[in-house]
């Protein structure tokens, strides 16, 4: 059995090896951490308010926010949903007025309503005290949040939770569903960890610290059996899913980026997901897409890797207008607003392109010494791990309202939605990046 880090131990490896500025973040993972948690935060901040998305969440002791709200002293709770909730301003800016200033934030919810509750108490000078409710996202420690502005989904900075509670108690009551989502949003960590090489190795964005990210990819080989603790609601498994959650989440937060866990297959799972904010009915979990989206990333670096050893590739960054039209081609039908934002983000990234073009060369004409630094699953490995997980594979496998068109827009426009580098930037300026390549990469992992 492979060991699962505890992201306290994390913390302090990284601390002893002469990383500063690391967050003060009380992590408790187990069975019945809850009231033991929440009785220490009480004592050390004042003026509590719970903040949930109206889940009903449980443990055998009773429903959850109702026990915090008695412990808590009769605490008022601010209920932003009836189960699920959008991350968009308007939402942030509500939860902001009424939360009021230096309190004690207390969240009870998914990823997206903690995302939320940590924008909330930045913005109001509060503590927050995270109560996950579900092993769903890796995202519940780091002070990074998604919001959606302007109809784009975008990383904004927020804050450390000061105590992050996942109690297995309260997991084992999730959706298999969402905790198996948990399972998905790992699985993309290689892929992710590749894209940030890929970009430090250019300059652009974080340098790569391969000791935050270490303790995640070691256990790689463990999403089987976390998985079937999700299928099986096993609370030990769940807690060890947490645990490796919260030391991807730590991650990012250290670095000051969601590149060590997010890379091109978000970017698609961000499309998707405000492409169904214009459609009936909800996405699937985030995780779900991720890891369909991932089998496709990897065979984007199969692309790269061919077309660089079979040619000599010229890099070429398009022109202004035709850029422009792309992105607006690309965002039109989700809004004027959208198309904005996009390209914003976009066109900073070619202008970057456009100063560091000599770097990208010299990157691909010394190609191999530089794949040799990767750790990269094929897409047949990546598969061996998705089936033994149960993990979605095809674009049907997400739910009504996904087939291989959206998949196809998804991933063809992901290099268009931020400024962040990945391997479909470097088939773009290869000059190899195309409808019909997107679509020759969708049909075959549709077959794999």
């Amino acid at each position: 059995m492979t060991a699962i880090p505890e992201p306290n131990a994390i913390l302090a490896s990284l601390r002893d090896s002469g990383h500063a500025d690391l967050p003060a973040v009380d992590i408790r993972i187990g069975a019945s951490v809850l009231d033991d948690a929440i009785k220490d935060a009480s004592s050390s901040f004042s003026d509590p308010v719970i903040l949930s998305d109206g889940g009903p969440y449980r443990t055998p002791a009773g429903p959850v926010v109702d026990r915090l709200a008695e412990q808590l002293g009769d605490c008022p709770v601010i209920q932003l949903g009836t189960g699920t909730v959008r991350a968009d301003e308007e939402t942030v800016e509500r939860a902001v007025a009424e939360v009021g200033h230096d309190r004690l934030v207390v969240s009870v919810g998914a990823g997206t309503l903690t995302d939320i509750a940590k924008v909330t108490a930045q913005r109001t000078g509060s503590h927050h005290v995270a109560v996950q409710t579900a092993c769903s996202i890796n995202g519940f420690i780091a002070d990074r949040s998604v919001l959606v502005i302007a109809g784009a989904k975008r990383t904004v900075v927020s804050r450390w939770p000061d105590k992050l509670i996942a109690d297995s108690d309260i997991l084992t009551a999730a959706p298999a569903g969402l905790n198996l989502a948990g399972v998905g949003d790992l699985s993309t960590v290689p892929n992710a960890v590749a894209e940030w090489q890929l970009a430090a190795a250019l300059g652009h964005g974080p340098a790569y610290d391969a000791a935050v990210v270490e303790p995640v990819l070691a256990a790689m080989p463990a999403l089987p059996s976390l998985a079937k603790a999700a299928h099986d609601a096993e609370p030990d498994g769940l807690a060890d899913l947490a645990r490796l959650l919260a030391g991807s989440g730590l991650s990012m937060g250290i670095v000051g980026s969601t590149a060590p866990a997010s890379g091109s297959e978000h970017a698609v799972s961000h499309l998707l997901e405000m492409a169904f904010a214009h459609r009936p009915g909800p996405a699937a979990p985030h995780g779900m897409q991720v890891t369909v989206a991932t089998r496709l990333a990897l065979r984007v670096w199969q692309l790269v890797d061919r077309t660089i050893r079979s040619t000599r590739p010229q890099v070429r960054v398009a022109d202004e207008a035709t850029s422009r039209d792309a992105v607006e081609h690309a965002f039109i039908e989700l809004g004027a607003k959208t198309v904005e934002e996009c390209w914003t983000g976009y066109s900073a990234k070619r202008s970057w392109l456009l100063a560091h073009q000599a770097d990208v060369e010299a990157m691909v004409a010394d190609w191999d010494a530089f794949t040799r630094t990767l750790a990269l699953p094929t897409p047949e490995q990546f598969d061996e791990v998705s089936h033994a997980s149960g993990l979605p594979i095809r674009a049907g496998d997400l739910g009504p309202g996904y087939d291989d068109d959206l998949l196809f827009w998804a991933l063809r426009s992901s290099h268009l939605l931020r400024e962040r580098m990945s391997i479909v930037d470097v088939a773009d300026v290869l000059g190899v990046w195309s409808d019909e390549t997107a679509r020759s990469i969708i049909a075959d992992a549709e077959e794999g």
